[in-house]
């Protein structure tokens, strides 16, 4: 299988849009679509990189544009995609090895030879965004889709770039795809669903170790490292490659990196995990001894907002009724005045855990099965603690479904 995209859904959402195709390039949608890493150019976050076109019909396949460094292992990853490549900086040639007689520049030579390239062959400094487009309109034309309407993922591409991929492709009518790569991405296949899990279960882990091995004196940097060595624990042997992000939050105002931590210090662990690019976000709050009344109180309010606002997240209601419930919440427990932007967000893959869609007032997204959702309340009061209660919910027919165990009451450390 192919990347994570629901063709039938995809086919849906574009003929919706007008949309003869989407062409993506940016890496997290190129890995979305193909499954595999766009490879060393897309570090450079620059159109042509690598695209990928997505066709409406779904008879057709996928087709993608690589580096030619990455075109093999991508033939691999994703055979049942076409895939043509085009020149980047980094030379590489097939050596025989073993051949008798000759010296190894001349085997190198001789397999530079054997690729078939063209005398003024040359190699640009890093990629040419002209060489990239003329291997998409080759699979375009290939597609019957050289004339199509395309959505481009207008939210990645640099205005200089979308330019020049116009003027290469002028009888191709260009729009924003995002639109509809976001909606595309909202509802997960079950392999994102199983990857998203995976992510909690690690985070929970290391805020597991974190609450038995944490003690006051402690640095922020101590505390993020004990988190840390849980999960790695409980990745040992997993295939993925997991990487973590901490969002810690140390003191009733926030301390500086090295200060360290003292009886009645509440303490912020908002973690972001993720697994094979995949990030789950979750939060939990703890106080070093026993937590004063006002933030008792406040993690008590947190915990009736959550779940009220929890009871809101379920198929056919809106974002904005959510988001609506939680702020009424909030405000019947005397909070009137407070305004928060969103109070949640769908998780995947991106360059930020926070993604489209929001749980918030403007937002009239209807909520789906298939859809995983972090819901949370922040409160951040300066001078008493920033708390944040926050848990992960794949979205199924009968309501929420947490993928979180932790207990989301305020726990005490050391």
């Amino acid at each position: 299988m192919t990347g994570f995209v629901d063709r039938q859904r995809a086919a849906q959402l574009m003929e919706g849009a007008g949309i003869g195709a989407l062409v993506l390039c940016a890496p997290e949608a190129f890995h979305y679509a193909t499954g595999a890493w766009i490879g060393p150019a897309g570090l450079f976050r620059r159109a042509g990189g690598g695209f990928v076109i997505i066709p409406a019909g779904q008879d057709l396949p996928i087709g993608v544009v690589v580096a030619d460094f990455n075109a093999a292992q991508l033939r691999l990853a994703a055979p049942e995609a076409i895939v043509r490549s085009h020149p980047i900086w980094i030379e590489s040639a097939p050596v025989e090895i073993g051949t008798h007689g000759l010296a190894l520049a001349e085997r190198i030579e001789a397999g530079l030879a054997s690729l078939g390239r063209a005398p003024d062959f040359s190699r640009p400094a890093t990629f040419d965004l002209a060489g990239s487009v003329r291997q998409l309109q080759a699979l375009l034309e290939e597609f019957g889709l050289e004339r199509a309407t395309l959505g481009i993922d207008l939210d990645f591409v640099p205005a200089a770039d979308f330019a020049a991929i116009q003027a290469l492709l002028p009888h191709c009518p260009m729009v924003d795809g995002s639109p509809v790569l976001d909606r595309l991405r909202a509802v997960k296949s079950q392999r994102e669903i199983d990857l998203l899990q995976q992510g909690i279960f690690l985070s929970e882990a290391g805020l597991e170790r974190l609450q038995v091995d944490a003690m006051a004196g402690m640095r922020q940097a101590d505390l993020i490292a004990l988190y840390r060595k849980g999960v790695a624990e409980a990745a040992a042997g997993l295939s993925h490659p997991v990487v973590t992000a901490e969002y810690v939050t140390l003191g009733a105002r926030a301390k500086g990196a090295d200060a360290r931590a003292v009886a009645g210090d509440p303490l912020k662990c908002d973690m972001v995990c993720t697994v094979g690019g995949y990030a789950s976000d979750m939060s939990r709050n703890f106080t070093f001894g026993p937590p004063s009344a006002d933030q008792a109180e406040l993690h008590a309010i947190a915990e009736r907002a959550f779940e009220d606002g929890l009871a809101a997240l379920i198929p056919a209601n809106t974002l904005a009724h959510v988001h609506r419930v939680t702020t009424e919440s909030l405000a019947r427990q005397g909070l009137r005045s407070f305004r928060r932007g969103h109070f949640g967000h769908s998780v995947g893959q991106s360059v930020f855990s926070e993604q489209w869609p929001f749980i918030a007032a403007d937002n009239d997204v209807v909520i789906e099965a298939g859809m995983v959702l972090a819901f949370e309340i922040p409160l951040y009061m300066d001078g008493l603690a920033s708390f944040n209660l926050e848990d992960q919910f794949l979205i199924t027919a009968d309501g929420p479904m947490p993928m979180n165990r932790l207990p989301r009451r305020l726990e005490r450390l050391g």
